[in-house]
C-alpha cells in the first residue's frame, strides 16, 4: 500500500471514530426526572411565599370564621396529622420530606418520606378508572410532551376523598378537585412542577402554583419516617396545645 493510501486509510479511520463517538454520545439518555428530589427549603415553612387561593366568597368566610375560633396554640398540626393519617396531594409534593421519582414502562411512581402511600402515575391509561374508591393521592394519568431537555411529564389526577378538608394551604383535596401538573427540568439539577387545581365548589377559578425541587446527588435512600401516637415524645410535642389533649382523650 502506498503512503498516500496509508494517509487516507488511517484519515477514514479516524473519521469513521469521530463519527462512531459522535453517535454513542447522542445515544446517552438526556437528563431525566428519574431520582430522588427535595423541594427546595426557600419554598415550605411558615415564611414561604403563597399567592392566596381564590376560594369563593361563602367558603373564604367560612375559613375565616374557623381560623377565628381556633385558638392559636392548636394550629400546630391538622387534624389528619394529629392521627397520623397520609399527608396525601397535594401535600406529599409540597413539604420538606424527600420524594423519589421511578421511571419504569408504562408508569412514573412517586414515593415520599412522610406519605406511606405511593403515588402511581400510569402513562398507558387516557381516561381514569371509573368506580374507584376515592383516594389520598387520587387516580393519576399521564404523558411525556417534548423530547430531550424540554421533555415534561403531564399529569391529570382526579378521585380525591373527603378526609383531609377541601382546604390544604397549597392547593385543594376533595372529590370535586382536578388537579393537572407538569413536571420538567429548568437544569440537571432542578425539576420545576407545576400544578393546576380546578374546583368549582370552592374555588372561583383555577389556582395555579409552581415548585422548584432540587436533586438529591450521590448515594441516597428515603427514611422510613413513621407517625405513631402516643409513642414515646409524642405527647410531648403538643405539650402547648389544647386541641391535641383533646384528640387525646
Amino acid at each position: 500500500m502506498s503512503s498516500t493510501l496509508t494517509v487516507r486509510a488511517l484519515c477514514g479511520a479516524a473519521l469513521l471514530a469521530i463519527v462512531a463517538g459522535s453517535a454513542a454520545q447522542a445515544a446517552e439518555p438526556p437528563a431525566s426526572i428519574n431520582g430522588m428530589w427535595m423541594l427546595d427549603p426557600k419554598e415550605f415553612g411558615d415564611g414561604a411565599p403563597r399567592t392566596p387561593l381564590p376560594l369563593l366568597p361563602a367558603v373564604a368566610a367560612e375559613q375565616a370564621a374557623r381560623r377565628k375560633a381556633t385558638p392559636v396554640a392548636a394550629t400546630t398540626l391538622g387534624d389528619h396529622a394529629l392521627k397520623c393519617l397520609p399527608s396525601g396531594m397535594p401535600g406529599m409534593m409540597t413539604n420538606e420530606f424527600a420524594l423519589e421519582f421511578l421511571e419504569t414502562p408504562g408508569r412514573v411512581t412517586v414515593l415520599s418520606e412522610n406519605n406511606t402511600i405511593p403515588r402511581s402515575i400510569y402513562l398507558t391509561e387516557t381516561e381514569h378508572t371509573k368506580g374507584l374508591e376515592p383516594s389520598w393521592n387520587g387516580h393519576s394519568i399521564g404523558h411525556y410532551e417534548g423530547e430531550g431537555a424540554k421533555k415534561m411529564l403531564v399529569v391529570d389526577t382526579a378521585n380525591f376523598n373527603d378526609r383531609l378538608g377541601p382546604i390544604t394551604g397549597r392547593g385543594v383535596h376533595s372529590p370535586t378537585t382536578h388537579l393537572t401538573e407538569r413536571y420538567y427540568l429548568e437544569s440537571p439539577d432542578v425539576m420545576v412542577g407545576e400544578m393546576t387545581f380546578d374546583d368549582p365548589k370552592y374555588l372561583s377559578k383555577p389556582y395555579t402554583t409552581t415548585h422548584h425541587y432540587l436533586r438529591i446527588k450521590g448515594k441516597a435512600e428515603l427514611w422510613e419516617y413513621v407517625c405513631e401516637t402516643n409513642a414515646p415524645g409524642w405527647s410531648e410535642r403538643f405539650e402547648n396545645d389544647p386541641a391535641a389533649k383533646l384528640s387525646q382523650k
